[in-house]
């Protein structure tokens, strides 16, 4: 029985080190929103409205809006009724942005990434990708029926001064 003792050859018992990860410890969530954004189909982006809180508030909405305009294409009814709603939120935001002199160029972009055509996957994406999007958001109808969700009319006039 030569070599090292075992416990030479094992680490201690313990917790183990958490690795640190840039940008992990606070602003997780917000890298996790912002890399679901940059994977949409046209990668479209928010330009900086001046307001950081509105900046994530129609990032927010916009990746929320992929789910719920996404997996729920295969329902003509509910998703119909998700698209007209979001239709009416992305022009009252439109509206408040517009009334807070946030410029042209920013309401532009907001509008671009928040077309419905824009957050549907492409005609030609495989259906285990769509799948595997809705499958990572298994409670994506619950959450809109309870209106756990950023409305943006509602939630915005509330980030600027």
């Amino acid at each position: 029985m030569g070599g090292r003792p075992l416990s030479a050859s094992r680490p201690e018992p313990g917790p183990r080190p958490v690795p640190k990860v840039p940008g992990q410890a606070r602003g997780g969530a917000i890298i996790a929103l912002l890399a679901t954004l940059l994977t949409t189909p046209a990668a479209a982006q928010v330009i900086p409205t001046g307001s950081p809180a509105a900046d994530i508030l129609l990032s927010q909405a916009i990746a929320e809006h992929r789910v719920f305009l996404t997996c729920s294409a295969l329902d003509p009814l509910t998703h119909r009724q998700i698209l007209t709603n979001w239709q009416k939120d992305t022009a009252a935001a439109v509206a408040i942005l517009t009334t807070h002199n946030v410029p042209p160029e920013a309401i532009t972009a907001f509008t671009t990434a928040a077309d419905p055509k824009a957050l549907m996957p492409a005609e030609d994406t495989p259906w285990a990708e769509v799948k595997g999007l809705c499958d990572t958001h298994p409670d994506w109808q619950k959450t809109y029926y309870e209106f756990n969700l950023t409305i943006l009319e509602l939630k915005l006039p509330e980030v600027f001064p």
